[in-house]
C-alpha cells in the first residue's frame, strides 16, 4: 500500500498503538453515551402513552436484540478482517472484504424481514405470554415499521463497523449522534396528537427516519464525496468463500455472544422470581441498566482494540498487538476502579432516577446494595472484555464465544445455589459478583496466554529474519 493512499485515519490506525486506541475509543464512548441518553428519552416519550405502550417496548426488545446481534456479528467480523488486510498493506482485498460485508448484510436483512413478518404475531404472543390483546397490538404497531425497514438498521450497523475498521471512529460517532438528535426531535411530533398522533407506530417511524438520514450521510461519504480509505467494488462482484469464512469465523461467534447474554438474563429472571418475586427482578434489571451505562468506557476501549490489534496482526507487528492489548487492559481497569469507588459512595443518589416515585422508594436500599456489590466486579470485567476483543482481532471468534459463555453461564449455577442455600437476595448478588470476577479473570489469563504464544512467534520470526 503506497503512502499517498493512506488517509489520516489509516495512518493513526497503523501508528502508535496507544494513540490509536484512544483515537478509536473516545469517539465510541461519546457515541455510546449519546445513544444511551437517546434510549432513555425515547422510553420517556413512549411512557406517556401508558403502561400498555411501555410493556410493548419490553416485549418487542428481544426481536431487536436478534437484529442487533446479526448486524453486529457481521460488522465485527468484517471490521477484524478488513483491519488485518489494511495492516498487511492489501488495499484491494480490504475493499473486497468491505463489499462482501455489505452484500452479506443485504441478504441477511431480506431473510430477517421475511421471517419476522411471517412469525411476528406468534413470536409476540409467545414473548408476551399473559399480555393483554391491546398490549400485543401496541407491539405490532411498534415492531412493524422497524421490521419492514430492517435493512436500514442492519446496513448502518455494518457500515459503522466498517468505518471503525479503517480508523474513522469519529465519523461513526457523528453518525450515531446525528441519528439520536433527529430521533429526539421527531419522536414527540410523530407520537402525540399535537403532531401526527401515530402513537407507538409513530415512535418506530421516527426511529426509522432518523437512522435512514444517518445512513444517507455514510453513503454520501463513500459514494459521492469519496474521501474515505475504503472503496466498495460492486461491479463484477462475486462471492469468494475465503473472504466469507474470514468474516464469519469472527462474525458468527460475535452474534451468538449477544444471544448468550439474552438467554442468561432470562434464566436469571426465573431465579430471582423464586428468590425475591417481582421486586428481585426489578432490582436486578434496573441496576443492570445503570451498570451497563457505567461500563460504556470499557466497551469503547474494547471496541477500539479490535481494529487496532487486527491491523497490527495483519502487518505482523505482534509487538504492537502486545502494546495495544496491555494498554487497553491497564487504562480500562484503572478507569473502572475510579467508577467503582464513585458508585459505592453515591449509589443511593444514582438510584434516584428509578426510585423518585414514593411507591418505588422502598426498593432503594435493596437496589443500593446490589449496585455497590455489582460495582466491585467492573474492573475485572474490563480485563475480560479486552481479552475477548483481542480474540476477535486475531480471528479467534470461537475463543471469544467460549469466553462469553463461560463468563455468563457461570452466573446461573452460582446464583441458583445461592438461592437454594440462603434466604434473601444478598447472597445472590454476591454470587453474581463472584461469577463475574472469576469468569473475567479466567478470560483475561487466557488472553495473556495467547499473547505470550504470539510474542514467541514474533521473536522466532525476528531471529529467522536476522539469519
Amino acid at each position: 500500500m503506497e503512502e499517498f493512499e493512506k488517509t489520516k485515519d489509516v495512518e493513526t490506525l497503523l501508528g502508535d498503538p496507544k494513540k490509536a486506541i484512544l483515537a478509536m475509543a473516545i469517539p465510541t464512548i461519546v457515541a455510546l453515551v449519546a445513544q444511551s441518553a437517546n434510549n432513555l428519552v425515547d422510553a420517556a416519550w413512549v411512557a406517556g402513552l401508558g403502561t400498555d405502550a411501555l410493556a410493548a417496548v419490553g416485549i418487542v426488545f428481544p426481536l431487536f436484540f436478534i437484529i442487533i446481534g446479526i448486524c453486529n456479528g457481521i460488522g465485527i467480523g468484517a471490521a477484524s478482517a478488513i483491519a488485518k488486510r489494511i495492516g498487511a498493506g492489501d488495499k484491494l482485498e480490504a475493499d473486497r472484504t468491505a463489499t462482501h460485508a455489505v452484500m452479506l448484510i443485504l441478504i441477511a436483512s431480506a431473510i430477517t424481514m421475511v421471517v419476522l413478518l411471517v412469525l411476528l404475531r406468534p413470536l409476540l404472543g409467545f414473548m408476551g405470554a399473559g399480555a393483554s390483546e391491546s398490549t400485543i397490538e401496541e407491539c405490532v404497531n411498534y415492531a412493524l415499521p422497524i421490521i419492514v425497514f430492517v435493512v436500514v438498521f442492519m446496513l448502518i450497523g455494518v457500515l459503522g463497523n466498517i468505518l471503525r475498521s479503517e480508523g474513522a471512529a469519529k465519523r461513526s460517532m457523528y453518525i450515531l449522534i446525528l441519528s439520536a438528535v433527529i430521533n429526539l426531535v421527531l419522536d414527540p411530533f410523530f407520537i402525540y396528537d399535537y403532531g401526527l398522533g401515530w402513537g407507538m407506530m409513530g415512535a418506530a417511524v421516527a426511529t426509522v427516519i432518523s437512522v435512514a438520514i444517518a445512513l444517507v450521510v455514510i453513503l454520501y461519504w463513500y459514494f459521492i464525496k469519496k474521501d474515505l480509505f475504503l472503496k466498495f467494488r460492486f461491479k463484477g462482484f462475486r462471492f469468494e468463500m475465503p473472504i466469507i469464512r474470514d468474516i464469519f469465523k469472527v462474525g458468527i461467534p460475535a452474534a451468538l455472544q449477544m444471544m448468550v447474554i439474552s438467554f442468561v438474563v432470562v434464566f436469571m429472571n426465573l431465579i430471582l422470581l423464586q428468590a425475591g418475586g417481582d421486586d428481585g427482578v426489578a432490582i436486578y434489571s434496573s441496576d443492570w441498566r445503570i451498570l451497563s451505562v457505567l461500563m460504556i468506557p470499557l466497551f469503547g476501549i474494547a471496541s477500539g482494540l479490535v481494529p487496532v490489534c487486527a491491523a497490527a496482526y495483519g502487518a505482523r507487528r505482534y509487538d504492537k498487538v502486545k502494546i495495544a492489548f496491555t494498554y487497553a487492559v491497564r487504562i480500562s481497569t484503572l478507569f473502572m476502579i475510579v467508577v467503582t469507588a464513585i458508585t459505592v459512595i453515591l449509589a443511593p443518589h444514582i438510584l434516584m432516577i428509578f426510585t423518585y416515585d414514593p411507591e418505588m422508594e422502598y426498593l432503594r436500599p435493596g437496589m443500593a446494595e446490589f449496585l455497590r456489590i455489582g460495582a466491585i466486579f467492573l474492573p475485572f470485567v474490563a480485563m475480560g472484555a479486552a481479552a475477548e476483543s483481542l480474540f476477535q482481532a486475531l480471528g479467534m471468534g470461537m475463543r471469544a464465544l467460549v469466553s462469553t459463555v463461560f463468563r455468563n453461564f457461570l452466573l446461573i449455577p452460582v446464583s441458583y445455589i445461592a438461592m437454594l442455600t440462603t434466604s434473601g437476595l444478598t447472597y445472590i448478588w454476591w454470587g453474581s459478583a463472584f461469577a463475574e470476577i472469576a469468569g473475567s479473570l479466567f478470560v483475561a489469563v487466557w488472553g495473556f496466554f495467547i499473547l505470550k504464544v504470539l510474542m514467541k512467534e514474533f521473536e522466532l520470526e525476528k531471529k529467522l529474519a536476522g539469519t
